[in-house]
Parts: structure tokens; C-alpha cells; sequence
């Protein structure tokens, strides 16, 4: 079987190819291009976005078929509640059918509406009303509850998404969250707790995992593109410009930093590097602090436990260093686990982890959220025309 991925981003757009043979994922191809026609996550120019999609789909997968497309939302298109469902043990020992009946529940009531379920991932489990515990599987009961974290998006845009893929042969289409595409890469059911900052251009997600679980799940407004704009204001330089001093320059922390010229690209002009640095330090600051923020409320607290990195933002020289001294807890580099590949160093890309984590994305749901065009088409037509 042949499973593909997709992480549509602000300022990149990434496609990964793997093959399947008895769970076991072996990636073939990825492959990056400059990303056009989104924004904040979302579609804004469909032209723009398909003619990106073809690029990748003719360099990467040329004249193979996709069985799978994985798809990961973010950003404006992408909504999380969370819904706790009870569902009585069937032979008195919790058995995964019981797991399984409580989704089944769970699932049932977004098959209506405005809203199109993405994803349940549990984040609790209680047997009769109990204390939570991290696996309920085998334990004595009468009722197990499971509280989910639901990722829902608005039906009509999954359909503008699925749109794009029209003229290839693909038989499953599949949209998640961040989190998920985490949860695979990182392989957390078999990790410690961690949490994940996943520094992107237009927001920060910040997921935290304990005891192999989901726990909680949080997107902050503000990206690193800001300290592009930064750059821009203090310098007077253009966009590009700010990007490729921010990606050979910057620093976040500038008393690391040995105070030399540097030439503003395309110009004869130059900028102190510890001007830079204080520029780029100061909004790096601000940015970290709401993570800071985040985790402290979420008694992330455990001075052993793990913050990994990823995304286009976690390159920033120090970053790692900075959030270190914010936080006291080891900070690395997150790299996916469980997947397998001729060159190691693509699994410690930073921009690659959501959509290497995609490649092993599947639930039991999947044969509900992996919709064929003909489906979807008429439940199109039932809600706008109601026909």
C-alpha cells in the first residue's frame, strides 16, 4: 500500500510518500516547495494552492497511485472541543470493544450539521466515575468513561480540500490534527511526557503528552513571522530580505552573539549582528512566553520531562537555549521514531515532522472520515439544496 501526506503550511507546503507492509512504514520520498494561496492555515487561492499540489504530485509520486492521503489542518480551519461519553462494560473487565462502542457514541453526534468530524483522540479514562487512569483495558467495571479532544472543521471547506485532488486516482482522503500526526511520530504511547512547541509562521502549537496520552492541546495566534516583520520595521529591509537575515544571522539570544557586520542581502549595506540579535531576542522572548505560559498552567512541572521542538522556527539560532532558561526542562530537537528511512537526517527535519508523523496517521474512524468524492458530492447537495 501506498500512503501520502500533506502539510499545507503559510510559508511551505510538504508532501511524503511511504510504503505499508505489515505496519511496518518505509519512506520513500519527500519533497518541499514554497508555499502560495494559503493563509493562516487555510485555503485562500485555489488556483495557487492546486498548482503547488501539482508540483509535488509530479515530482514525488509520478506514475504511482495513492491509496492514502493524509491531510493535516491547522490554524483558522481547524476547531477543538471536548466531549466525555460513558458506555457500560460489557463483560465486566474493560475490553477494546467497549473503547471502541464509546467512540461509536462520540462519533455520532457530529454526522450532522455545519461541522465535519476530523479526529477523537482520548485524553482521559475513568472506570465508575473513578479516579482517571492512563489504560482501562483489562480493569474490573461496570462503566467506562472516556473524555475525547474532538477536532472538527467546517464541512464545506473539507469539500474545497478534497476538490484539489479531483484529477488524480485516490482512494482515501483523510484530514488531522496536529496532535495526531505528534502522536505517531514521536511514538508517545511508548514515551514519557513530553511536550511539543511546534514553531510555525503564522502560530505556535503547543501539545503536551503524558503517560502516553494526549493531554492537552493548545495554538497560540502568534508565529515567527513576526520577527520577520520585526526585522523589517527596525532595518528597513523587504520580506525577503528580513527572512534570510532571520535564517543566517538571527540569534535569540544576544549575548551569544560576536558583534560583527553583516550585509543586508541584494544591498551594499550593513547591520551590527548584535542589533539583529536584540531584535530577533526580543520577539522570541514574547513568543516563548505564552508557551511558558501554557505549560506552567498545564503543571508541566516534572524537571526530567522533555520540550522537542519542531517546525521552520525551531531552526532560530539559541531558541532551544532561551526556552531552556525559561523553562528548566532539557529542550531537543523532536525527530520521528517508528518510521523507517535510507536518510536519517530527513527524520530530524524540523519542517517534517507533521508530515512524516501523517505517513502512520489511521483510527478506527478512518473508514468514516475516508470518504470517496461520490459521498461527499451528495451530502453536498443534501445540505445546500436539500436534495
Amino acid at each position: 500500500m501506498v500512503t501520502a501526506s500533506i502539510d499545507m503550511g503559510a510559508e511551505q507546503m510538504v508532501m511524503a510518500l511511504a510504503s505499508v507492509e505489515n505496519e511496518n512504514y518505509h519512506l520513500t520520498g519527500v519533497k518541499r516547495i514554497a508555499s502560495q494561496g494559503m493563509s493562516g492555515g487555510r485555503v485562500k487561492d485555489v488556483e495557487k494552492v492546486r498548482g503547488c499540489l501539482r508540483t509535488l504530485i509530479s515530482e514525488l509520486v509520478k506514475e504511482r497511485s495513492i491509496d492514502v492521503l493524509n491531510i493535516a489542518l491547522s490554524g483558522k480551519a481547524l476547531g477543538m472541543t471536548e466531549r466525555r461519553v460513558t458506555v457500560p462494560v460489557q463483560r465486566k473487565v474493560v475490553e477494546q470493544g467497549d473503547l471502541q462502542r464509546a467512540e461509536e457514541r462520540c462519533r455520532k453526534y457530529w454526522n450532522e450539521g455545519d461541522d465535519e468530524l476530523v479526529d477523537l483522540i482520548p485524553v482521559a479514562y475513568s472506570l465508575d466515575r473513578g479516579m482517571g487512569i492512563a489504560d482501562p483495558l483489562g480493569r474490573t467495571a461496570q462503566n467506562v468513561e472516556v473524555t475525547y479532544q474532538v477536532y472538527v472543521a467546517k464541512a464545506n471547506y473539507l469539500e474545497l480540500v478534497r476538490s484539489l485532488f479531483d484529477e488524480y486516482d485516490i482512494a482515501h482522503i483523510c484530514f488531522y490534527p496536529p496532535a495526531r500526526a505528534y502522536a505517531e511520530a514521536l511514538d508517545a504511547a511508548s514515551s514519557p511526557s513530553f511536550a511539543v512547541v511546534d514553531m510555525g509562521a503564522m502560530g505556535i502549537q503547543v501539545t503536551l503528552f503524558r503517560d502516553g496520552m494526549l493531554e492537552y492541546d493548545a495554538r497560540l495566534p502568534l508565529g515567527v513571522r513576526t520577527i520577520d516583520m520585526d526585522i523589517m520595521r527596525a532595518f528597513g529591509v523587504n520580506a525577503q530580505q528580513a527572512r534570510k537575515l532571520k535564517h543566517e544571522y538571527g540569534q535569540a539570544l544576544r549575548y551569544n552573539c560576536k558583534n560583527k557586520k553583516v550585509t543586508i542581502p541584494d544591498t551594499r549595506l550593513t547591520l551590527e549582528s548584535r542589533d539583529l540579535s536584540t531584535v530577533v531576542q526580543s520577539r522570541a522572548e514574547e513568543l516563548l512566553e505564552g508557551v511558558v505560559y501554557l505549560l506552567q498552567g498545564w503543571k508541566f512541572d516534572q524537571p526530567e520531562d522533555a520540550i522537542l521542538l519542531a517546525g521552520g522556527g525551531s531552526r532560530l539560532q539559541d531558541i532551544e537555549c532561551l526556552l531552556g532558561h525559561y523553562t528548566g526542562h532539557p529542550i531537543g530537537k523532536a525527530e520521528v521514531k517508528r518510521l523507517q528511512s535510507s536518510k536519517a537526517e530527513i527524520l530530524a527535519t524540523p519542517e517534517y515532522l507533521v508530515v512524516l508523523g501523517l505517513l502512520m496517521c489511521h483510527s478506527s474512524g478512518d473508514e468514516k472520515c475516508r470518504k470517496d468524492w461520490k459521498t461527499t458530492v451528495g451530502k453536498t447537495l443534501k445540505n445546500i439544496f436539500g436534495i
